[in-house]
Formats: structure tokens, sequence, C-alpha cells
């Protein structure tokens, strides 16, 4: 197999476009029409279905790893399928210079009957390797995996995370040109995610491509050279990986009414939310909060009746979808018609990004959820830039001692701590460092 130039594109994708439904209905619809014009009839228009993907256009090159970024029907798993060839574009080209290993599905080209290694030697040949081939590279594929003696044992018996250890390692060592990951790496342990990530590391050295589909942005930021952002099916973005979470996350905020949307919303119980947003200190009404400062949240709710026993939530979730903050105040007797309240949080040290501010309201001893209001608002949180995590605390990080690497070979072991008692009055050096973007010092 030829190596690909790192820098040469292995992937082109161009003007791409891609509607769902059976290709007879709309042929059959139109057709309709066309006959009801040509005797005089007044007709409707033929429906227009809806794009999966618009007008797509980009290049992977040798080497790089690209990430697929966008909300939940963007498109990105329907251009996967696309390029792996499980589903053809309605319009446009794609070409890929070199072998594909898709990885778009947990058990996608597993047979569940067949065992771990016959897996293996399967997928090998559907990859166009020897048996023989495949045979030395069998015992790599199956370390990688460390599934033990299930590795001889029916797929059908394996947990999801056990079908992405077989996936993987047969994706990593057929040695295939391009590697398709659509948020397989969701499944599975830590270990076992940071050995992927070793390994994705030593195939991108190699010159092979990856395109990377996921919703956790820690994970886009450490794999991907670059991203293209997709919203509605079309592409809103590509380039640098930073600036493409800035667009995507701004595309979360305007899908939650760029700071004041509507979101998900039930109610059981006669409440409307009559009015919420975030304010300074001033009571001035604010959409960006400052890492480390306070900020107040303000919310009216109008009860149709009275309610004896009441629970207010208020949840803060990441573009992930993770929950970093839930507020809960248990409430007696509150009464029918408009209810002001005012929630401060003292100091935000939340990383920066966009998060989404949401509510619930629980009625009864039991908390039976009666209102449910998700994304009201979003919430962007300005600070130092941070590699991961959700939660930034004010840290300070010192020096407590210090002990030279020089060992007695006389004393059989390392000389003592260099403390800030040190017998000879010499100097003890220090270093402090106020961590989350203060500087470090040392004396």
């Amino acid at each position: 197999m030829v190596t690909p130039v790192a820098g040469e594109s292995i992937i082109r994708v161009e003007g791409v476009w891609k509607r769902y439904g059976l290709p007879l209905m709309p042929i059959v619809r139109e057709g309709w029409h066309r006959l009801r014009g040509a005797f005089g009839f007044p007709g409707e228009a033929p429906p227009i279905l809806p794009w999966a993907l618009r007008e797509v256009s980009f290049e992977v090159r040798a080497g790089e790893t690209l990430g697929l970024i966008g909300r939940n029907g963007a498109g990105k798993s329907t251009l996967l399928k696309i390029l792996a060839g499980v589903s053809p574009p309605s319009a446009g080209q794609v070409w890929i210079d070199g072998t594909l290993f898709p990885m778009i599905e947990l058990n996608a080209g597993i047979h569940m009957e067949l065992t771990g290694r016959e897996n293996v030697y399967l997928l090998g040949a559907v990859m166009g390797l020897s048996r023989e081939e495949v045979t030395q590279r069998m015992g790599d594929i199956e370390g990688f995996c460390e599934l033990g003696e299930w590795f001889d044992r029916p797929v059908r018996m394996y947990s999801s995370g056990m079908q992405v250890r077989l996936g993987f390692g047969v994706g990593l060592f057929v040695n295939a040109d391009v590697l398709l990951m659509d948020e397989v790496m969701g499944v599975g342990d830590v270990n076992f995610y940071n050995k992927c990530l070793m390994h994705l590391e030593d195939v991108r050295s190699r010159g092979r491509c990856i395109l990377f589909v996921s919703h956790n942005l820690f994970r886009v930021r450490r794999l991907c050279d670059r991203v293209v952002v997709l919203d509605r099916g079309e592409v809103k973005y590509v380039g640098r990986t930073e600036e493409g979470i800035q667009v995507y996350e701004e595309i979360l905020r305007a899908a939650v009414g760029g700071g004041r949307g509507a979101g998900r919303f039930y109610d059981l119980v006669g409440a409307t939310l009559v009015s919420a947003s975030l304010r300074d200190m001033q009571g001035g009404v604010i959409e960006t909060v400052v890492q480390g400062e306070p900020v107040d949240l303000d919310f009216t709710f109008r009860l149709a009746e009275k309610i004896e026993i009441l629970s207010v939530h208020v949840m803060v979730e990441s573009v992930e979808g993770v929950l970093v903050i839930w507020d809960l105040v248990d409430l007696e007797r509150l009464l029918a018609g408009d209810n002001h309240f005012l929630l401060r949080w003292s100091e935000i040290r939340l990383k920066p990004g966009v998060y989404a501010v949401s509510f619930d309201i629980s009625t009864g001893p039991f908390r039976k959820k009666g209102f449910h209001h998700h994304g009201v608002l979003s919430m962007r949180v300005a600070g130092p830039k941070a590699d991961g995590g959700v939660y930034q605390p004010h840290s300070d990080f010192r020096l407590l001692e210090h002990r030279p690497l020089v060992v007695d070979p006389a004393a059989g072991g390392p000389p003592p701590a260099v403390s800030a008692d040190r017998p000879d009055g010499g100097e003890t050096g220090t270093a402090s460092c106020a961590v989350g973007g203060g500087a470090c010092a040392a004396s």
C-alpha cells in the first residue's frame, strides 16, 4: 500500500446535496400536477421535500483530522454515510483517493454470530487484505482490543463497549487511508479512550486522515486540525478548530432565541413563564457573564391557582448537554398571579462557552413535575481559554519543597528535603501560580 503524502487531498466533496424519501413519489406527484395543468385543472404546487444536505463542499488532506460538528439533525451522519458509500448523494460528487474504513455505527460490518477473531478476518477481507496479512496483524489487534477469552466468542455476547474495542482494533490496524468515526469514542472507559488517542496520533503521523464526528468539544479540540460546521444541512464554516467551535456556539445560542429562546416546553400546573433575564449587579440585562463575576437570574412565573408546595429548579447545561448547575428552592403556599424571583450566583467559575438555562416547577411532597421550559436563556461565559473541564475554581498553586537530584552513594538514599528551616541559612526556592489565567513566579 502506498503511503499518502501529507498535504495532498485525499477526500474531495463538491456540491453535495442529499434528500431522503422514496424517489418514485416525487416523480409521481410532479407528473400528477403536470397532468392536471394540461387539462386546465387548477392544482397545488408540489410540496418541497426538505434537504438533508445542501451544497456541501470541502477537502481533507492526508495526515489531517477533520471534525464535523453541528446540532442534532445538521447532516453530519448523513455526510459520513455518503462518504462510506452507504447512501448515494442526490447531487454532487465525492472523490476518495485510497481505502476507507467506516466506524459510523456501533456494529457496522460486524457479524453477530461470528467470533471476534472471525470478524477480524471478515473485515480484513472486506478491506482487501489477504488471510495471511490479517494473520500477521492479528496479535496487534487482539492485544489492542483487550477482550481476553471473549475474543474467541460470538459477538452477540459482547457488550457495546466490547464491540467498539473490536471495531477500533480492526480500524486502526488494517491501515486504511481514511477513518470515519461517528461518536464511537463515547463508549468505553478512560484507559481505552487514552489508548485510542495514542494510536490515532500514530495513524495521523503515517499520513492517514480521519473524519471525526462528536458533540464532545473537548475531544474535537484535542483531535482535530480543522472543523466543518454544519447546520440544517449547510456548511457554515470550514477552517481552524477554535474558530469553528465559536461559530458552532453562536448557532447554539441562536437556537435558544439569541438569549431569550422558547426551547422545549410543557405545562401541567397552569404555570406561565412571564419573563427571564440575566442581570449584572447594577440591574442591567446582560447575555455575557465574565468568569469569576456574580450574576443575577431574574424570572417571573404566573400561576393560575394557589399551590401549597412548590419546588423551583434552575438548570444550566453545557453545549454537550452536561448539567453543570442545578439549583433547587422549595416554597410553600405560592399564590395565584405573578411571582417574581431573583437567584444570585455569587461567582461564575464555568469555563468559557455558551450554556443553556432551563426551568422546572415540581409540585407536591414527591415533587411531581408539572412545568418544564428548556433553553429559556443562553448564557455566554467569557474568560481565559480552557482546554477541558466545565468548572474552573480560583486556585493557589505553590511549590512547598525541593529535593535536588544529586544522590550520595555512600549514604544510600536521597538527601533531606530543602525547606524554609535550612540549618545552613541558605534561601529556599519557592514558586507560586494562580491557576486559571494568573502568572507563575519563582524565587
